[in-house]
């Protein structure tokens, strides 16, 4: 694995959370009462964007199908609305270790 400079924690810390291009992958980094969270930001559904942080934080939200992931374990945790049967525990997201370095965050992606 490999660290990757992203963006600035004061970028972050003033969203909350977004998706960003890391190389060939997109990746959501988060930051919820002061710990740092990074995943796959591409919905396992339909190949979406993720960008919402919801239930204080602990979600994030895919704005195609409100499908919802937990931001520290990848985990989808309500299946997109037009396939409410989807097998959710099939349907979760690869996290990543994140820091923050002098300022940046950087993700250690495979």
């Amino acid at each position: 694995m490999v660290w990757h400079k992203t963006i600035s924690l004061k970028a972050l810390e003033k969203v909350g959370g977004t998706s960003v291009k890391v190389g060939d992958n997109v990746v959501f980094l988060s930051t919820v009462n002061g710990k740092l969270h990074a995943m796959n930001g591409v919905c396992s559904h339909a190949k979406c964007i993720l960008g919402h942080l919801e239930h204080e934080g602990m979600n994030v939200k895919c704005i195609c199908h409100d499908a919802e992931f937990e931001i520290e374990s990848g985990k989808m945790v309500k299946p997109p609305y037009v396939a409410p049967n989807a097998p959710m525990d099939k349907l979760g997201l690869s996290t990543y270790p994140v820091r923050e370095d002098k300022g940046f965050i950087e993700v250690d992606l495979p």
